[in-house]
């Protein structure tokens, strides 16, 4: 490149491969030059932002999102702060004065650990509200919901209904059904029956969550609807490119086990840029969530006695991500749990042995979530290369129940962050949007401090698993780039490479640590192009 600066950014600290720098310079849609003067690039069509001391970085590339389903669940109830029985049967007695008695009432949000004594939410107080309507009410964490009645008829779930492999229909004393069903196999039979949204509405919803990643410094997302069948999210995100509404780049999961020559054509049908709208992994699911005593673990739980539940039997899995593998796709599984992880690695290994640990390595397959391992198994993760996906900010709602769960010895092994990157794993971070919100920088806080900025009197949970503000930031820029076969596009700060970046204040590297939650995106850029500048 040469020539005059399209865009300079200068007079703040600008977060290098080497260290840092006081300005950088756009030319197009990539970086022309980073230095600490340079203004020798200005010409008469330049731009120029003065920093004021603020904190340029790659913009930020949330590993793990379900950006599509979040955004769509906004038209559902929000009941984030339904912390009871009468709060869950208020809500929806609401909507169905709102909406009437014959539109499903669909929701997600309740957590059963704040409900007294952490309890199921009660059927009985639902029906109750909800004679004629039928509901679906999904967990935070989406891996529980409730069902009244209706729906559980509607979906023929009975006394007599067997639990479908992979989830679990709880019941009562009598072995009637309760309402409450345990991972997408038990759900899916009542939640396919409660229909979308219009596609206006959806591309309406999309659009709004896209502006506000935008507004938070996201310039990348893998967005992972892959248990939403019947959905388009590449029509979607393509409709929203067409009139110029998509101010980020997305990666498009897909469902592990799908028939590969249809995913083939589904790529070839694609009509966008692959630089803003792209596939990405098949993912599949070895277990459920801590919340729901459904991560699957070596040890059983302290307060329950299970081990959790696996999902997709192993030699299923083992199957099907060699044949994905065979096939050149990446693989993500979902592991939460200890002998989850495990299973993912045992099952990369697999591919190893069968294709070469060099061809296994190149892939990058990964470990979702991957919030406990046995201690052999950090190192294995690094041996195999595969990438622990990670979402720092589960630990400030999980530290609230692990010590419960698990034991406090158990709970502080969790979220081993520092562990395996002294292992020599590769971590990439993201939020897992919806279940938690899409601000970067609560994560970050969680990844630096151990503890929630929500709670932040709360001790600490395995303060030695701390990052660094630095170490956290490279993860969820040139990590997540990486994890996404995309590093040498994208996700530092260097001349050649795409303009994505992020400017955010205050300066969370020369502020108190302790306000790290309160730093705001001031501008966002994409490809050169300013997509969000804030009043």
């Amino acid at each position: 490149m040469s020539g005059h600066a399209d865009l300079l950014l200068r007079g703040g600290q600008v977060l290098t491969p080497d260290g840092y720098a006081q300005a950088v310079a756009v030319q197009g849609e990539r970086i022309l030059a980073v230095g600490d003067d340079l203004d020798g690039l200005i010409g008469p069509g330049t731009e120029v932002v003065e920093l004021e001391g603020r904190l340029v970085t790659p913009g930020l590339h949330d590993a793990h999102t379900h950006l599509l389903g979040g955004a769509l669940a906004r038209d559902q109830l929000d009941l984030t702060r339904c912390w009871e029985d009468a709060h869950l049967a208020e809500a929806v007695a609401a909507r169905i004065a709102e909406r009437g008695p014959d539109a499903w009432v669909l929701g997600r949000g309740w957590d059963s650990d704040k409900f007294p004594g952490g309890e199921w939410p009660d059927l009985a107080s639902l029906d109750a509200v909800s004679p004629h309507t039928p509901v679906l009410l999904r967990r935070r964490d989406g891996h529980a919901a409730i069902a009244n009645s209706v729906a559980l008829r509607l979906a023929g779930i009975g006394p007599d209904t067997p639990d479908p492999e992979g989830g679990e229909i709880l019941r009562d004393e009598h072995g009637k059904p309760n309402g409450i069903l345990l991972e997408d196999p038990a759900l899916d039979q009542v939640r396919v029956l409660g229909g979308r949204p219009p596609q206006a509405r959806q591309e309406e919803l999309l659009a709004a969550a896209l502006a506000e990643a935008s507004a938070l410094g996201i310039t990348a997302v893998d967005d992972d609807p892959s248990h939403d069948d019947g959905l388009d999210p590449a029509g979607l995100y393509t409709a929203l490119h067409g009139r110029g509404a998509l101010p980020v780049r997305v990666r498009i999961w897909r469902r592990l086990g799908r028939d590969l020559d249809a995913l083939r054509a589904e790529e070839e049908a694609l009509e966008a840029p692959r630089s803003l709208i792209d596939y990405g992994l098949l993912k599949g699911y070895l277990d459920g969530s801590l919340g729901s005593r459904t991560a699957l673990m070596l040890h059983p739980y302290r307060d329950s006695g299970t081990t959790g539940v696996q999902v997709t039997p192993t030699e299923v899995l083992k199957e099907r991500a060699l044949a994905a593998h065979r096939a050149g796709y990446q693989v993500g599984l979902h592991a939460i749990g200890d002998h989850a992880a495990q299973l993912a690695l045992d099952i990369f290994e697999a591919i190893g042995e069968a294709e070469g640990l060099d061809a296994v390595r190149a892939r990058r397959h990964r470990v979702e979530h991957a919030q406990f391992f046995a201690y052999d198994d950090l190192a294995r993760c690094a041996h195999l290369g595969a990438v622990a996906s990670v979402q720092p900010i589960h630990l400030a709602e999980d530290m609230r129940i692990a010590a419960a769960r698990l034991g406090p010895e158990r709970a502080a092994r969790g979220y081993p962050w520092r562990s395996l990157l002294s292992a020599g794993a590769r971590l990439a971070l993201g939020t897992d949007f919806p279940v938690e919100v899409l601000d970067p920088w609560l994560g970050l806080y969680c990844a630096t401090h151990r503890h929630s900025p929500r709670d932040p009197g709360r001790e600490p949970l395995g303060p030695d698993e701390r990052l660094d503000l630095r170490e956290a930031l490279e993860a969820y820029t040139h990590g997540s780039a990486w994890a996404a076969h995309r590093e040498g596009e994208r996700g530092r700060i260097a001349p050649g490479l795409l303009a994505d970046l992020a400017v955010f204040s205050p300066n969370p590297l020369r502020q108190h640590p302790g306000l790290l939650g309160e730093v705001a995106c001031a501008l966002t850029v994409l490809g050169g192009r300013i997509v969000h500048r804030a009043d």
